[in-house]
């Protein structure tokens, strides 16, 4: 007999949407900037627009992305898109021309909804124009763009310019309402299965050529549904949606995490320190999603003293290692009884393990907690899949309880990528490298792919960067390679130090090498401030580009940063 949990997630995202606006009407759902929005005025909302889509011709399992910074009207179109049985492929705001251009071509896009100004600076009209010129020559009624065959229609939500080759958002909404019954809509919604996939989530794309990882509508909500149990969630909460809506984090764990839970939801258009302390304290937030440079950020801030955030009961920081350091600070500055810690992958359900206020503090501020009742989580070793015994290291591989209960599709457009990560008997290969414990608590040490060899010795730069956290003095530690003459690869550190501290490289280099064995002390050490390094949106260190950044740095000054250690630089 399945778990009721499982049962309860055998549904869709726009079945889940339409049991909300029966309960919970009038109540306010959404917050954005001077807007707010009920649960019965978002649901007609959606209805419309999903209503308009299929008018326009948009079909089940068509790909449609949407290119906007975070809004009421961005969730609008999510939701409208999952109730007609569509893809939602979210776009990354700081997309340029390749990058556009790779999106459309590579996910097949049949719809793209667009807004033309980001943040007020970025002309992401003239990147449209300049990716598909037929945006002003085309006739909206009988699209057609050259070099992107799927691509049938462009809509513009909020203030822009009227284009030949771009549908208003409000225009379909009202041709929906003219066009489309509502029982039309009903037909549509009632074709699409929980097992369906509902996102292409990109991977961060950094460097390469991004995966899209397939999430289905059964695997976000057997997560979520648990997720939002361990968090003890419910229609008096109040969740702060700071984090990129274009994200597994914001789009799935903010706004939609809402909904699922009946609370209200304020978002921002971006993440700013300053702007979420203060609505905290004015929206008397219960609930805070975040990574871990959002919460350092906002730990960091001269507001966190003045603001009242006593309204704060939990909250969850994932999407990149968090140290135990940051962890700490966080519990004891928000003072929040229900902070967790999570990880997972957003091609498998966005979050597999959690660590809970019933889980002990030095559990929680160390580890990732344990796993989810519907992910089967192992640590192997990488080329015979044997189960690492406690305490040693391995990949992180992740399976399904039951069908689609934690694995998602694999990634679209590209089943050699798929084959690799999925195998043949259902195990995905996360790429992360972790331990259990003996008490089966999940520690992440790092990714394959950071991995690192000092003469000859596996180094896992997560690892180093946890131990230097404890150093007095050490707020945030970054660990990539560089080349070395004689060991081939040497770890060199970037270090944010604490306030009102002058810890050297010497003290940072000696605490390495009498904690760790000696490979794993750095030989070059780079101080930084707050926003020096490179980061995505969602919040993450582009490594590979810090890597990049410090080779550069290097080549132009053999002596950069470098910390002589006479026993290894002989």
């Amino acid at each position: 007999m399945r778990d009721q949990w499982y049962v309860d997630a055998l549904t869709t995202w726009a079945d889940v949407l339409d049991r909300q606006v029966e309960r919970h009407g009038e109540k306010t759902l959404f917050v954005f900037e001077d807007r707010t929005m009920t649960y019965a005025e978002f649901g007609a909302a959606v209805d419309r627009f999903a209503k308009g889509l299929m008018a326009l011709g948009v079909r089940k399992d068509d790909v449609a992305a949407i290119w906007m910074t975070n809004s009421i009207d961005w969730v609008v179109c999510q939701f409208a898109i999952y109730k007609v049985g569509a893809t939602l492929l979210p776009l990354y705001s700081y997309y340029r021309k390749s990058e556009l251009e790779y999106a459309l071509d590579q996910a097949h896009v049949s719809t793209l909804i667009m807004a033309d100004r980001f943040l007020g600076k970025i002309d992401a009209l003239a990147i449209a124009e300049e990716t598909i010129p037929e945006l002003r020559t085309a006739d909206r009624g009988a699209f057609a763009s050259a070099k992107f065959p799927a691509l049938k229609r462009v809509i513009l939500s909020g203030e822009g310019e009227d284009l030949p080759g771009r549908h208003s958002f409000d225009d379909v909404s009202a041709r929906g309402d003219s066009e489309v019954s509502d029982y039309e809509l009903l037909k549509r919604q009632n074709s699409v299965s929980p097992f369906d996939v509902m996102n292409i989530m990109y991977t961060s794309g950094t460097t390469g050529f991004p995966k899209g990882g397939m999430s289905m509508h059964v695997t976000n909500l057997t997560t979520i549904g648990q997720w939002s149990q361990m968090a003890e969630l419910g229609p008096d909460d109040v969740i702060l949606c700071h984090v990129p809506l274009f994200t597994n984090f914001g789009g799935l764990y903010g706004a939609a995490l809402g909904i699922r839970n009946g609370a209200k939801v304020v978002i921002t258009e971006q993440f700013d320190a300053a702007q979420s302390l203060r609505l905290i304290e004015e929206q008397k937030v219960t609930y805070i999603p975040g990574t871990p440079s959002m919460f350092r950020m906002m730990l960091d801030h001269p507001d966190v003293t003045q603001r009242d955030l006593s309204s704060v009961r939990g909250g969850h920081v994932a999407g990149a290692p968090l140290t135990d350091t940051t962890m700490r600070e966080i519990l004891e500055v928000l003072g929040a009884e229900n902070i967790m810690q999570a990880w997972g992958l957003s091609e498998c359900g966005g979050l597999s393990t959690v660590s809970t206020r019933h889980h002990p503090r030095d559990k929680r501020l160390k580890s990732v907690g344990k796993p989810l009742k519907s992910a089967v989580v192992r640590v192997v070793n990488s080329d015979t899949f044997e189960d690492m015994p406690a305490g040693a290291q391995g990949e992180i591989i992740l399976g399904d309880l039951y069908p689609g209960s934690c694995v998602g599709r694999g990634y679209y457009g590209m089943p050699d990528k798929t084959a690799a990560a999925i195998t043949e008997d259902g195990w995905f290969r996360t790429g992360d490298v972790g331990f259990f414990d003996k008490e089966g608590f999940l520690y992440i040490t790092g990714r394959v792919d950071d991995m690192f060899t000092v003469g000859g010795f596996n180094i896992y730069p997560a690892e180093i960067e946890n131990k230097l956290e404890q150093l007095p003095g050490v707020k945030e530690a970054f660990i990539v390679p560089v080349a070395d003459r004689r060991l081939g690869n040497v770890p060199a550190a970037w270090i944010a130090r604490a306030e009102g501290t002058r810890i050297d490289p010497g003290e940072i280099v000696e605490f390495c090498r009498r904690t760790m064995t000696s490979q794993k002390a750095p030989r070059r050490v780079f101080f930084y401030k707050p926003g020096d390094l490179p980061m995505t949106p969602a919040g993450k260190l582009k490594k590979k580009d810090l890597t990049a950044r410090t080779a550069a740095l290097v080549e132009a000054d053999a002596g950069a940063g470098l910390v002589l250690q006479p026993e290894t630089q002989q």
